[in-house]
C-alpha cells in the first residue's frame, strides 16, 4: 500500500489558512454582490446621479468571477489536507500570485494616500485619519503578502514535495494503480528520478495568471454588448470600438490564455512559445498605443461613461489624474516585460522538463 503522509502540522495550518481564506472570500463576494443590487436600488430612486449600468455589470460579473475562485480554494485547501499534490501546485500558483499583488496593492496604496491634495475639510484633522487609513491598509496587505511568501517557502521543500507525491506513483509514472497502490501490470524500472522533472515555479504562477486573465476575457460574453460596443480598443496605436469581431477576438485570445496556462502547469511542450508571442505582441502594441496622443483622452472618456461621478469629490484627486493613469499604464508595461523575460529565460529548461516528462510517460 501506498504510504501515508507524515504528519507535519505546518501543511495541515497551510491547509486550514487556505480554507479560512477562501471561506471569507466567499463571504465577501456575496456581501458586495448584495450590496451593489442595495446600491442599485437607492441611487435609482434617489434624485441624484444614477449608478451607471457599466460599473454595475462589470462589478458584479467581476465577483461573480471571484466567487468562483474562491470556492476553488476551499477545495484547494481540502486537497492540501489530504496530500493532493494537484493541491501543492494549485497554492503555490496562489502563494505567489497574491504576495506579488498583495506587494503592488501596498506600494500604490502607499503612493495615492501621499499624493491626494490637501482640499477635504478639516485638512488638518483629516491628514491624522489619511494616515492611519493608509497604514491600516498596507498592514491589512501586509497579512496576505506573509502567507504567500510563507506557502512559497513550505511547499517548495523537498520533505513536503515527497508527501504529496506517493511513493509508487513517482517510481512507475502512467501506470494504473490498484486499490492497494500497487500496479496492475509489471511496470520496466524507472528511467528518472523519483518526483520526475517539474515545472519551474516562476512559470507555474505565470501560468495562473494567465488562466485567471484568460478566463476573465471570457466574462465579456456576460457583459451587455451595449457596454462592448463603448469600450475603445487600441492596437499598435490605432483604436478601434467594440463590436462583435472584437468581442470575438477577446474570447478567442482568452481561450488561448487559458488553454497554454493549463498546459504550461502539465508541462505540455507545445504550451509555452504561443504565450510568449501573444505577450510579445501585444507588449509592443501597448507601448506603441501610448504614445498616440489620443489615447488618455480616449480613455478618460471611456472611464468617464463605465464609472459613477460622486459630486462630493474633488476633481483633481490623484486617482482620477492623467498622470496616475499613465503611471499604471507603464507599470502595466514593466510587469508584461518581466513576465515576457522570465518565460524567455526559462524556456530551455521547461522544453527539458516537457521532453523528459513524456519520456517517462512513454
Amino acid at each position: 500500500m501506498q504510504p501515508n503522509p507524515k504528519s507535519r502540522p505546518a501543511v495541515t495550518a497551510a491547509g486550514v489558512v487556505a480554507i479560512l481564506f477562501g471561506a471569507l472570500g466567499v463571504l465577501m463576494a456575496i456581501l458586495v454582490e448584495v450590496s451593489m443590487l442595495a446600491v442599485s436600488r437607492i441611487a435609482s430612486e434617489s434624485k441624484g446621479v444614477p449608478f451607471p449600468e457599466a460599473a454595475r455589470a462589470m462589478t458584479s460579473i467581476f465577483w461573480l468571477f471571484l466567487l468562483a475562485l474562491n470556492v476553488f480554494a476551499i477545495f484547494v485547501g481540502a486537497g492540501i489536507l489530504r496530500r493532493r499534490n494537484w493541491a501543492r501546485i494549485s497554492i503555490l500558483i496562489w502563494g505567489g500570485l497574491m504576495a506579488f499583488f498583495s506587494a503592488i496593492t501596498m506600494v500604490v496604496t502607499l503612493l495615492v494616500m501621499n499624493n491626494l491634495p490637501p482640499t477635504l475639510p478639516h485638512a488638518a484633522e483629516a491628514s491624522l485619519v489619511m494616515a492611519a487609513v493608509r497604514w491600516v491598509m498596507v498592514l491589512f496587505n501586509a497579512i496576505p503578502l506573509g502567507v504567500g511568501i510563507w506557502w512559497l517557502i513550505l511547499f517548495t521543500r523537498g520533505a513536503v514535495v515527497d508527501d504529496f507525491n506517493p511513493l509508487l506513483a513517482r517510481l512507475h509514472p502512467g501506470k494504473t494503480l490498484d486499490a492497494s497502490g500497487f500496479p496492475q501490470e509489471p511496470p520496466p524500472p524507472p528511467s528518472y528520478v523519483p518526483g520526475g522533472p517539474a515545472c519551474p515555479l516562476p512559470l507555474l504562477i505565470i501560468a495562473g495568471l494567465d488562466i485567471f486573465s484568460g478566463a476573465s476575457m471570457l466574462t465579456f460574453l456576460f457583459i451587455p454588448y451595449s457596454i462592448i460596443s463603448a469600450m475603445p480598443v487600441f492596437l499598435f496605436g490605432h483604436a478601434f470600438h467594440g463590436g462583435v469581431t472584437l468581442l470575438l477576438f477577446f474570447v478567442l485570445l482568452g481561450v488561448v490564455y487559458a488553454v497554454c496556462g493549463i498546459g504550461i502547469i502539465k508541462l505540455e511542450p507545445w504550451a509555452l512559445d504561443p504565450l510568449i508571442w501573444c505577450k510579445a505582441v501585444f507588449t509592443l502594441s501597448g507601448i506603441v498605443s501610448i504614445m498616440n496622443p489620443h489615447f488618455t483622452p480616449m480613455m478618460r472618456e471611456a472611464i468617464a461613461r463605465m464609472m459613477p461621478v460622486n459630486p462630493a469629490l474633488p476633481t483633481n484627486l490623484f486617482p482620477f489624474s492623467d498622470t496616475y493613469l499613465k503611471y499604471m499604464m507603464g507599470f502595466g508595461f514593466v510587469l508584461a516585460g518581466a513576465m515576457l523575460g522570465v518565460l524567455v529565460f526559462y524556456r530551455k529548461r521547461y522544453l527539458e522538463a516537457a521532453r523528459a516528462t513524456k519520456s517517462a510517460a512513454s
